[in-house]
């Protein structure tokens, strides 16, 4: 098992003990039911071979077909996507989603990348992993440097193999292509909710504005910018790799949005009181109610880095942000943190819809998209509402402790020692 999988399953296992759940029954998650490695070969534009390293992780499927995203980024490895399977495992069981937990990835550097290569990597990336996806099987979505352009190929040569259209084998499509409308801002908008629903919990309040500050400017971090702003929030400091821009009276967020797409990063930004600054590990330091982490895990390691953010609650936007290392300090600080299995489901949610739009062959208006994200995040929220005060816990453990008690009873179905043992 590697490091990064054993420490997240600290918070499964603290969380399963805390509600007194059958360690034989949880023992089930301990480990992945099937991982597979395989090389992803390619041909570059300029004639040479490019072979690169690609896994697929079903982590558990108890209660339905296995669901996760596919990233292309270099820092992808074997231990992140099964750590990353296991977490859509309990997000999916979180959500009250009939599916279980994957990940893939490909070790590669997108950027480097032409389009033509891209979708060569993406094809590739399926005839290689043809053999464990499906519609009923494991239903992969876009990640980190994906999205639905890729998800288009990735369906088209799934068919391919298949011999038949099969437009529910992946999710996060075009629309043109059977895709959901509201798919690609359900990660942001649904964070947004999430601290609504749990704010009081995270020690803010019932009413009124809060200040934000948001590490990660990509998709799921504009969505939340945007849908925060909307609710009368004001966003303080945004950053992206090009650094930090901030303005205590609030950024206008249509404006970065346009700066964002026109050059590329938001330090170019300068409406208002802006500074800028080409750290982006400033926004860490701002001062602020909210810091919503919307970028890569791993950032928030220990209680060193816990003792240095100047918020009062946390929001995992991204997965993993803040590692089980730092889990303490937080708590000892008072610092509330909305769980990225929690904050960031409305991605799988949106994507459940998307799945079933596409074994009914009838299209879901907008309307009802909207509604289903709500009604979802809302539910799962007071689901951990509950844990929370039944169990005198935080956030995070309380939604650990929920998401545990629907699939230990899904594992426990098939039977227990308590079942097969001599009488």
């Amino acid at each position: 098992m590697g490091e990064l999988l054993e420490a997240a399953q600290e918070r499964m296992t603290r969380a399963a003990e805390m509600v007194g759940l059958d360690k034989e029954v949880v023992s089930h998650l301990l480990n992945p039911i099937e991982t597979l490695s395989a090389s992803v070969n390619i041909r570059r534009d300029d004639g040479s071979a490019l072979a690169l390293k690609g896994w697929r992780c079903r982590y558990n499927s108890a209660l339905g077909p296995t669901k996760g995203g596919i990233r292309f980024h270099p820092s992808v490895h074997l231990d992140e996507v099964e750590t990353l399977a296991f977490l859509m495992t309990m997000k999916c069981a979180l959500m009250g989603l009939p599916f279980g937990g994957g990940k893939g990835g490909v070790e590669v550097d997108a950027h480097d990348l032409s389009t033509m290569e891209k979708e060569r990597v993406a094809r590739g990336y399926v005839r290689a992993m043809a053999k464990i996806l499906g519609p009923d099987r494991d239903v992969p979505a876009p990640d980190v440097a994906t999205g639905e352009r890729e998800m288009a190929w990735m369906v088209s040569e799934y068919s391919e193999i298949a011999g038949s259209i099969q437009p529910h084998a992946f999710t996060g499509k075009p629309v043109s292509l059977g895709g959901m409308p509201g798919r690609t801002p359900a990660t942001g908008r649904g964070a947004h909710i999430a601290l609504e629903e749990m704010r009081d919990l995270a020690g803010l309040g019932e009413d009124g504005g809060l200040t934000i500050a948001l590490q990660g400017f990509g998709n799921a971090g504009l969505w939340f910018a945007r849908a925060a702003a909307d609710a009368g929030h004001t966003i303080v400091a945004v950053t992206d790799s090009s650094g930090t821009v901030s303005d205590p009276d609030g950024l206008d967020i249509e404006a970065l949005v346009q700066v964002k797409e026109e050059k590329g990063k938001v330090t170019a930004y300068d409406g208002g009181d802006a500074q800028s600054s080409d750290d982006p590990e400033e926004v860490l330091a701002t001062e602020c109610d909210v810091l919503v982490f919307a970028a890569l895990g791993g950032v928030i390691a220990d209680a060193e880095d816990a003792k240095a953010l100047q918020c009062k609650a946390i929001v995992e936007l991204a997965n993993r942000p803040v590692l089980p290392a730092a889990d303490k300090a937080l708590q000892d600080v008072g610092v509330e943190v909305v769980p990225d299995i929690l904050a960031n489901g409305g991605g799988v949610t949106i994507s459940h819809a998307e799945w079933v739009q596409g074994r009914q062959g009838i299209d879901w208006n907008s309307d009802d998209v909207d509604d289903y994200l709500e009604d979802t995040i809302a539910q799962a929220s007071e689901n951990v509402r509950e844990v929370m005060q039944e169990c005198d816990t935080d956030m995070r453990t309380a939604a650990y402790a929920v998401a545990l008690r629907r699939l230990c009873a899904a594992i426990s179905a098939h039977g227990t020692r308590a079942d097969f043992g001599k009488s």
